[in-house]
């Protein structure tokens, strides 16, 4: 991700959000930085590292696989531009691995990746096409919003671009054939940020229940309680204690889901709807999509500052993992979850 932000701030967040280790290129002027996370399930080796380029060997330590992967930040002036595409095609010529870019390439692909503005510079398209004909890269399927990056400004002077993008070679699209870009939708930022799907499999582990410290705080947490210990139970006194244990914590669960589970729920919702306004602002610009898209914004933001607060005392108790952390702060378990559950292929009763 490119940054703005100094190092040490960056990596609080790094291992507040639960990721192992850590790569950064410093802010160049009025230039952002780069920042890269990852955690231990995989080992990434760093090839090269400029201010728009940090190429690396990514290797998957669940089924050994290795590729490489660029991750780009693309020069916004002319100069530069040509540079990183030079710089790029260097790398493509020595290198033989399975090949991944993904990032902000500051640059579109065709005419239709722009809407508003000035008319796209054909020569500048032609440049970044050759590029990616050099290195031997295909633009990779993405779902969402089509545009990624936007002026925030009003009437006329509004502009829509598809800025960031992942391409592949032949040799990685072999190695990961149901592999899927989901682009989400922008909130604070004037990027949408990307995830990608490789469809590695992911075992499915069941959360045991843990009494949250916050329902003692709760006016409905003791009636549960007690109406559920209140169940007479057969057989000796320690068989009835556990039942009585166990019949508390399935009452408990379902009071939690009805009073506590629905805020990320109607996070998700907005989320969608406001994939839809920005999918309808991509199609026919109308200032009041602007006005709708801020409304959703300012509620997401609310729903994420009660939700936060909920898991930063949860952070309190030692049992919480940073892991567990990671997967839930700030809604990512809700982007996870769509990974997880996206429908890439259907099956008949015979497997075609």
């Amino acid at each position: 991700m490119e940054t703005k932000n100094n190092k040490a701030f960056l990596e609080a967040i790094c291992r507040k959000l639960g990721f192992n280790f850590s790569h950064y290129v410093d802010p160049v002027g009025l230039f952002g930085g780069l920042a890269l996370w990852w955690k231990n399930e995989v080992e990434i080796d760093i090839d090269n590292s400029t201010k728009n380029i940090v190429h690396s060997v990514i290797s998957e330590k669940s089924n050994s696989a290795v590729w490489a992967t660029s991750f780009i930040y693309g020069c916004p002036n002319k100069d530069g531009r040509d540079q990183v595409w030079e710089d790029l095609r260097c790398i493509g010529r020595s290198e033989f691995l399975p090949w991944l870019f993904i990032g902000d390439f500051n640059e579109i692909l065709s005419t239709s990746d722009k809407l508003g503005g000035n008319t796209p510079n054909l020569r500048r398209l032609s440049s970044f096409h050759g590029m990616l004909n050099a290195c031997g890269l295909v633009d990779l399927e993405f779902k969402g919003p089509r545009f990624t990056w936007r002026n925030n400004r009003a009437d006329g002077d509004f502009i829509m671009e598809r800025l960031d993008m992942a391409f592949a070679n032949a040799k990685w699209r072999e190695m990961h054939t149901q592999a899927l870009l989901f682009v989400e939708a922008a909130i604070g930022s004037d990027h949408n940020p990307l995830i990608l799907n490789t469809s590695f499999p992911l075992r499915k582990v069941g959360k045991p229940f843990r009494f949250e410290s916050f329902w003692t705080t709760e006016e409905g947490c003791k009636p549960v309680i007690a109406k559920a210990w209140a169940v007479d139970y057969e057989g000796s006194e320690m068989k009835k204690v556990c039942k009585k244990l166990r019949g508390c914590k399935e009452k408990l669960k379902v009071w939690h889901q009805q009073n506590f589970g629905d805020i990320r729920l109607q996070i998700a919702s907005l989320k969608d709807q406001l994939v839809g306004i920005q999918k309808e602002l991509e199609d026919n610009f109308n200032p009041d999509f602007l006005i709708a898209e801020r409304v959703i914004k300012r509620k997401i933001e609310d729903l994420w500052q009660k939700d936060s607060m909920y898991w930063h005392q949860r952070s309190r108790i030692k049992w919480l993992q940073m892991g567990d952390k990671n997967s839930r702060f700030f809604h990512l378990s809700t982007i996870h979850r769509r990974q997880r559950n996206q429908i890439v292929k259907l099956k008949n009763e015979v497997g075609d």
